[in-house]
């Protein structure tokens, strides 16, 4: 079982032609409602791929947190460990999308909801592995410290952070800490990416990677840096192309060398942009094996 914990989002998604050169009135091409957040859209990934995964966050007590526990349901993914805090408001975000697929997005979050402080009960037993998001940094602490403790994989999606003692402690933790390119700036200081991940290597030798979108992702292991290109693809949505990737790769990292596993990610969710529908829509195991034979073979830098 992949448990994937952090925070979850209702994403009310605006279509638009382009987005202007200064603020205008603009009349919008659609309206969609959808699930959002980094470590729910990764349970949808890994349930696509053929997966056994379960979703643990916060929910608030309200028709949002209906809709997002219906969607669930439909996709067999179980919450039954998440939280619900009464009278409170689910978190939001409010996206706005181009016809290129590029998006800016505005996120509420409301105090009550991100501060209630009850742990879920999570099971650390044999066969158990992690997906965090550190938006939830206590959390996803505590799920490092755990997964350590058992020897059990905790893949950590570090991108929208704020750099702090749990923050470090959980990169330190975890079994495969992966971050943004943003997130890296954020982490080493704006140290160049190479130089980065020898680094974080030299402080605490294990793996660490990097994603670029679409030039692709860095990783280094076992002393050795290595690369792999994203593959030429039509983009049609990339709203959650990251957090398939984290989720494919906790689903092959499971099974596969790291190498294979970042590759097999890599092709998941480069097929992710050019699908349009959110979690509604997501490749599956044979679409990601069909479409790996288009990549070019990681190299060693």
């Amino acid at each position: 079982m992949i448990t994937c914990v952090g925070p979850i989002f209702l994403d009310r998604v605006v279509k638009i032609d382009r987005f202007p050169e200064k603020p205008i009135k603009m009349v919008a091409n659609g309206l969609e409602k959808r699930l959002g957040g980094p470590a729910p859209v990764a349970s949808f990934a890994i349930s696509s791929l053929g997966g056994n995964v379960e979703f643990i966050g916060r929910f608030g007590s309200d028709d949002a947190a209906d809709f997002l526990k219906s969607e669930f349901i439909k996709s067999g993914i179980p919450t039954l460990k998440s939280i619900t805090v009464q009278d409170a408001q689910t978190s939001q975000s409010h996206i706005f999308e181009d016809k290129k697929g590029e998006r800016m997005l505005a996120v509420f979050n409301e105090d009550k909801l991100i501060n209630e402080k009850t742990m879920p009960i999570f099971d650390f037993s044999i066969g158990q592995s992690y997906l965090v998001d550190t938006n939830w940094i206590e959390a996803a602490h505590y799920v490092a410290v755990h997964c350590q403790n058992n020897k059990l994989n905790c893949v950590v999606d570090l991108d929208n952070f704020s750099n702090s003692t749990l923050l470090e402690e959980v990169v330190n933790l975890s079994s495969h800490p992966i971050f943004s390119e943003i997130g890296l700036n954020r982490y080493t200081n704006n140290t160049p990416i190479i130089e980065a991940l020898k680094s974080l290597y030299q402080s605490n030798p294990k793996f660490y990677a990097v994603t670029q979108g679409s030039k692709g992702v860095y990783w280094i292991d076992n002393g050795e840096i290595f690369h792999c290109d994203s593959p030429l693809v039509e983009v049609k949505e990339t709203n959650g192309a990251g957090d398939v990737f984290h989720g494919a790769f906790a689903h092959f990292i499971t099974t596969k060398p790291i190498q294979e596993a970042i590759e097999l990610a890599t092709a998941t969710a480069s097929l992710k942009c050019t699908m349009i529908g959110g979690i509604n829509n997501l490749p599956n195991s044979n679409d990601v094996a069909e479409f790996s034979n288009k990549l070019q073979p990681s190299r060693k830098i």
